[in-house]
């Protein structure tokens, strides 16, 4: 789903707060066990999720509101797959719990693309300033402060065809991810795992 915009939030040994604690999980072969997502199902980005008073709140394309329950049946009248809902914080990330995009490298990469590129598409969970491009490569195998947490860079995020689609409109646009195989070795934005929890805050130091 679409990603929500927080002006601070607290880094738990398990990343953000409240991020991917829940998960649509398929139910029928050959899937069984593996993520319902965007790669799946391409309208999952025009819901968005939030947490309400602890509790998880979906609104619909067309505006309606629902628990994770009610937006479920929804998806799967449009898919028409047996999916379930996975609440379990901790094991619903695809390879660790926060992602960083910097968004310099975003932007030298719409250069290289000849087209506006919207960082919503990497689906970070920190998103930097003021950094040159590709200078967060240096931080691999580093540990390093966001707020007052502190990170340990494990890794490059190596991107899927969820970049191609625009998260306003789902359109395709192919020659996105062609690109990152073709320049960046298919990857933006870098992993880490939590060393120390602490809060974070737009505007507060990441590095």
């Amino acid at each position: 789903m679409a990603g929500e915009r927080l002006d601070s939030c607290t880094i738990t040994g398990l990343g953000l707060d409240g991020d991917r604690d829940w998960a649509f999980i398929e139910s029928t072969e050959p899937r069984v066990g593996k993520f319902f997502n965007i790669k799946q199902h391409s309208g999952l980005m025009r819901y968005q999720a939030r947490l309400v008073g602890g509790k998880l709140e979906v609104t619909a394309p067309d505006g309606t509101r629902s628990d994770v329950d009610g937006a479920l049946n929804t998806l799967l009248g449009e898919s028409s797959r047996v999916v379930n809902v996975r609440n379990q914080a901790g094991v619903n990330f695809d390879d660790a719990p926060v992602l960083i995009v910097n968004l310099a490298s975003v932007e030298a990469f719409s250069l290289e693309a000849g087209m506006p590129v919207d960082h919503r598409r990497f689906r970070a969970n920190l998103y930097v300033d003021g950094l040159e491009p590709e200078e967060e490569l240096r931080w691999l195998g580093r540990r390093i402060k966001a707020g007052e947490a502190e990170l340990e860079v494990i890794e490059r995020c190596v991107r899927c065809v969820v970049v191609n689609h625009d998260p306003e409109t789902t359109e395709t646009a192919p020659r996105l991810l062609e690109l990152l195989v073709e320049r960046h070795d298919k990857c933006m934005g870098m992993y880490c795992k939590v060393t120390r929890p602490g809060r974070v805050a737009v505007g507060g130091f990441v590095g």
